[in-house]
């Protein structure tokens, strides 16, 4: 779910950040009305042209807008072409928002007809992240207004550059992809590794907010002894300094909460699901006996046999019932994803290769992404398996051991 926040921050931090420094002369109305055009145009054009089949185009085409607007922006910044600001505005929202739509499209907020609880939560963490762009972009604003130009273009500049190396690596993929560009080994590897350094190009812009927050607490103001007894200066420079205090602490409150879901979803969420060790069993009289009394733990247990050709056969025992005998036993492979295997949370069964949910009591049955069921007995206190049915499976799986079986 932290997915949902993690796609906003990722694609807008960093846009918000340079126009709350450099947008400073363009007000409120005019920068939301640029931006909700801009949003509401990208989010169209790239449902149309998923429609078509034409989504590389559109977001090729919309990296390179992004490089040109912002090359034109920063160029603009001391001059007075308001009405050029607010259409180069529109544009980079524009492509930002087909960013942002590329960055989410394998994770839609409503994949069914019914409205469950996880989209509810995922709309809820993606509505948070869009609250927290425009809240930073507000307070930002204000943090710009008493920074000094030097500190403004040099930080303007920096996020700029970061934005356009990042959309210039995307854009120089998607060009070589369409034999625009001759592909090389160099040019390839360059484009790569900024790809891979531009997903963490949102803690870079957190940094860039901070430094801007250090030179925004180096005004605040002290109060001369001699105002002291003027109540009316004090209480507005009180008032200032109390001020920029709240300010400061609630943008770091922002920061920690952003950077604490980003850290989540980098270090843990992001992490594909593992397998547990397989327990590698060898035939006693050409079968194999798995005790059932081992599954009333319901939890999900793995074994492997290698064959005489060292492939490695997995397949495991669950129960598929809780407070109930219902053992059965099947190769940990699917005829649609493969063999990356499956994973038990909770109560439910997880293709690691596509994240289905396989519901439990249908495990032994063939069809769909299921577990690929294999032929047992159950004697009441054993599952047998016959090893020749366990070689039927050597197809199922690519792992080779070394060495083959013992």
């Amino acid at each position: 779910m932290s997915v949902y926040f993690y796609h906003v921050l990722q694609a807008f931090l960093g846009i918000i950040f340079y126009l709350a420094l450099w947008g400073r002369k363009i007000s409120v109305k005019e920068m939301f009305l640029g931006s909700l055009a801009g949003i509401i145009i990208a989010f169209a054009a790239f449902k149309i042209a998923d429609d078509f089949l034409s989504t590389d185009e559109l977001k090729t085409t919309c990296f390179i807008i992004a490089i040109v607007s912002l090359l034109f922006l920063s160029v603009l910044f001391l001059l007075r072409y308001s009405v050029l600001k607010i259409a180069l505005i529109a544009l980079l929202i524009f492509s930002f928002g087909v960013y942002y739509r590329v960055l989410s499209y394998d994770f839609p907020l409503f994949s069914g007809e019914l409205l469950d609880t996880l989209s509810i939560v995922s709309f809820s963490f993606t509505i948070f992240g869009f609250l927290i762009i425009i809240f930073l972009y507000l307070v930002l604003r204000n943090v710009a207004a008493v920074l000094s130009n030097k500190v403004l273009i040099s930080l303007g500049i920096f996020s700029a550059l970061l934005m356009i190396l990042n959309f210039f690596a995307l854009s120089m993929l998607e060009i070589m992809r369409f034999n625009l560009l001759k592909t090389s080994a160099q040019l390839l590897t360059v484009t790569a590794k900024l790809i891979h350094y531009g997903l963490f190009f949102h803690y870079v812009y957190t940094i860039l907010i901070i430094i801007a927050l250090i030179f925004y607490l180096k005004n605040i103001p002290s109060i001369p002894k001699k105002e002291v007894g003027n109540s009316i200066i004090y209480r507005k420079i009180k008032a200032k300094k109390e001020y920029i205090k709240t300010a400061a602490k609630c943008v770091i409150s922002a920061l920690l909460i952003s950077n604490a879901l980003f850290l989540y979803y980098d270090l843990y969420a992001s992490k594909p699901p593992k397998i547990s060790d397989s327990i590698i069993l060898e035939p006693i009289n050409d079968e194999f006996r798995i005790p059932i009394k081992i599954l009333e733990d319901n939890d999900l247990h793995r074994f492997a046999y290698i064959d005489e050709d060292g492939n490695k056969i997995r397949f495991f025992a669950i129960n598929r019932f809780k407070g109930k005998t219902s053992p059965v036993v099947v190769f940990d492979a699917c005829m649609i994803c493969g063999d990356m295997g499956y994973t038990k949370k909770g109560d439910e069964l997880i293709c690691i290769s596509c994240n289905v949910r396989v519901f439990l009591p249908s495990v032994g049955k063939a069809g769909g992404c299921n577990p690929i069921p294999l032929i047992y007995e159950n004697d009441g206190e054993y599952l047998i398996v016959k090893l020749d049915e366990i070689k039927t499976g050597a197809n199922f799986f690519t792992g080779i051991v070394t060495g083959g079986a013992k």
